[in-house]
């Protein structure tokens, strides 16, 4: 059993390890998850700055082998770390979507996007460092018994989940879920620029088909009723259209103004978002910035209709 706070034990075999990163509100937001029931995997690997926590994570459990370390998709809160990561398991193959190869080998622009849309957090998350290029395996060439990869592509072209018996390692394809104290979630759409709806509703649409029992969200925690959630997931990317679009309508030009606005109407209607007040001032402030990007994120999308 895991002894510190960072790691908790979230089923067999299964270990949630907390990231946090020097922001405030981020104390908890970010998280690696770990398998060790064979093979031993490491499901995203968090951002630079974390990476001494997640190394002393998996000391502490024991593990001196990954069989893979799975990324399911590149941005830099997902994937970040992984230089570091790769150095310290060098025999371990990194999986990515093949499109997503040649960034972890030369990451330049991939930190240069997160700077310029992320600004001061990505430079709280800490610089991309390069894995080497024999490292990396591309998903097509990818194969491991108890390991199904699912192309998820809605949140980011570069998308992927992983589905381990009735396990679902969602990434950020059933959005982001936080657990309240009485056991009820809070759920937001991850839907930056560029977002297509259908995509994102035919990667939900796969992962229902598969039927899993619990998902495990890269924010954050695990949730059982897996299919129930991801159905509202469905529901609530629909109602965000139904929403913004008379926004979008009214004034297509947007403005700062205009999406607190049209956030705080969302605030006020999706039941998803019902729990906001219940979440504390520092990660209601970091909320608030995330939603507005995904309210960016569709009013690019009906932008290009």
């Amino acid at each position: 059993m895991p002894k510190s706070s960072h790691v908790v034990q979230a089923a067999d075999n299964l270990f949630m390890v907390t990231l946090p990163v020097a922001i405030t509100g981020f104390a908890d937001f970010i998280t690696a998850w770990v398998w060790t029931a064979g093979p031993v995997v490491v499901v995203d690997v968090g951002p630079s700055s974390t990476n001494g926590r997640l190394l002393s994570a998996l000391a502490e459990l024991g593990v001196r082998h990954l069989d893979f370390i799975l990324l399911t998709h590149i941005h830099i809160d997902h994937a970040g770390g992984i230089g570091g990561l790769a150095r310290a398991f060098s025999g371990t193959p990194v999986v990515c979507h093949p499109k997503a190869v040649e960034h972890l080998v030369d990451p330049q622009r991939l930190w240069e996007g997160s700077v310029k849309t992320l600004g001061d957090v990505a430079r709280a998350y800490g610089p991309i460092e390069p894995v080497p290029g024999g490292q990396v395996l591309p998903m097509d060439r990818f194969e491991a018994q108890g390991i199904v990869p699912i192309a998820t592509p809605g949140h980011a072209p570069h998308h992927f989940s992983f589905l381990m018996g009735d396990l679902l390692f969602a990434g950020e394809a059933g959005g982001v879920c936080l657990s309240l104290e009485n056991g009820e979630a809070y759920l937001r759409p991850a839907t930056p620029p560029r977002f297509r709806i259908q995509t994102s509703l035919d990667s939900i649409d796969r992962l229902i088909a598969r039927a899993p029992r619990r998902i495990c969200y890269g924010h954050v925690g695990m949730r059982s009723q897996a299919v129930e959630m991801l159905d509202r997931q469905r529901a609530q990317l629909k109602l965000w259209l139904e929403k913004i679009t008379p926004w979008y309508e009214r004034h297509p030009q947007g403005g700062s103004d205009l999406m607190e606005a049209c956030l705080e109407d969302l605030l006020a209607s999706d039941p998803s978002l019902s729990r906001f007040n219940q979440l504390s001032p520092d990660v209601r402030s970091r909320e608030r910035f995330f939603l507005l990007n995904s309210v960016r994120g569709y009013w690019g999308y009906l932008a290009e209709q």
